[in-house]
C-alpha cells in the first residue's frame, strides 16, 4: 500500500484512508483534535464558564463516564442566565421558551446543555464534514465512533488544511485520474499541471460528456482549489458520463 503524505500543518501522520481507484479520500480522523477539552454531566455552571474562558473557546463536548458524548454546551446555551428574565417571560411557553426557562435556571452543564447533537465519524470524507458545518454554521463538529463515544473534534481549520497540501501531491492524483480516463474512453495525449492548487488540464476526448466526467473527477480531488480545462471535444451528446463513481465514496 503507497504511503501518503502528512498534510502540512497537521500533527498526526495520515494514519486511515478511503482506497479509491484513482486516488484517496482523506477523511476526517486525519487533520481532527484527538486532544479535546470536555466537561462532564456534573461539571459546575461557574467551572464551564471558567474553562469555556481559559481555553479560548465558545464551546464544550459533554461527555459520561464511559466516554460517551452526551450533549454540547456552548456560550449561547449559557446566556439565558445572564440575561436575567423574570417569571413571566415564560407564561406563553413553547418548547424553546421550556429550554430556555430550563437553563436560565441551570447549575451544572447536564442542565444547561443542547442534547441534539450532530456529530461526525473518524472516517467520513472531510467533505461531508466541511458540508454539515456549512449548511449549519457550525465552526466545529465532535467526531464519535460507531458507539457514540467522543474520540476527536473537527473545525473549520481542520478541514481546510487538505488546501495545504503540496501541487506535486495533486498532480499525482490528477494523472492518475487521467489514465483511467484515457483507458475508459480510448484516448490519449491528456495532460495537467498544478499551480498553487490550481489545475490546468489540456488534451482531447471524444465527447464533451467525456470532458465533463474528467473534469468532475478532478475536482473531487480534496485539496484542488480550481480547473482550468482546456480539454477539446469532437461531440455532443446525451448520456451521462461517470468517470469514477466508485472513487469517491460519501
Amino acid at each position: 500500500m503507497p504511503n501518503v503524505p502528512a498534510l502540512p500543518g497537521s500533527s498526526t501522520r495520515v494514519q486511515k484512508f478511503c482506497r479509491a481507484d484513482d486516488g484517496y479520500v482523506f477523511t476526517v480522523s486525519e487533520v481532527m483534535t484527538r486532544d479535546v477539552i470536555t466537561a462532564s454531566p456534573e461539571t459546575t455552571f461557574k467551572e464551564v464558564v471558567r474553562m469555556l474562558e481559559e481555553n479560548r473557546v465558545s464551546g464544550l463536548p459533554v461527555v459520561d463516564r464511559s466516554g460517551l458524548l452526551v450533549g454540547v454546551i456552548s456560550e449561547a446555551d449559557l446566556l439565558n442566565k445572564a440575561e436575567k428574565r423574570e417569571p413571566d417571560a415564560y407564561v406563553l411557553e413553547s418548547r424553546r421558551h421550556r429550554l430556555d426557562r430550563s437553563r436560565a435556571s441551570a447549575l451544572d452543564a447536564a442542565s444547561a446543555m443542547s442534547r441534539e447533537v450532530v456529530t461526525v465519524r473518524p472516517d467520513a470524507p472531510i467533505a461531508l464534514a466541511a458540508r454539515e458545518m456549512h449548511a449549519r454554521g457550525y465552526k466545529r463538529l465532535p467526531v464519535v465512533d460507531a458507539e457514540g463515544h467522543l474520540v476527536g473534534i473537527v473545525s473549520r481549520g481542520d478541514v481546510l488544511k487538505v488546501f495545504l497540501r503540496p501541487d506535486g501531491d495533486l498532480a499525482d492524483e490528477v494523472r492518475r485520474i487521467l489514465d483511467h480516463a484515457e483507458r475508459e474512453f480510448g484516448a490519449s495525449g491528456l495532460e495537467a499541471s498544478v499551480t498553487g492548487g490550481v489545475v490546468d488540464l489540456l488534451g482531447a476526448l471524444k465527447s464533451k460528456n467525456q470532458v465533463d466526467a474528467t473534469v468532475r473527477a478532478v475536482a473531487g480531488i480534496d485539496g484542488v482549489i480550481g480547473i482550468y480545462s482546456r480539454i477539446t471535444y469532437d461531440s455532443e451528446d446525451g448520456e451521462f458520463i461517470s468517470l469514477s463513481t466508485e472513487s469517491r465514496r460519501r
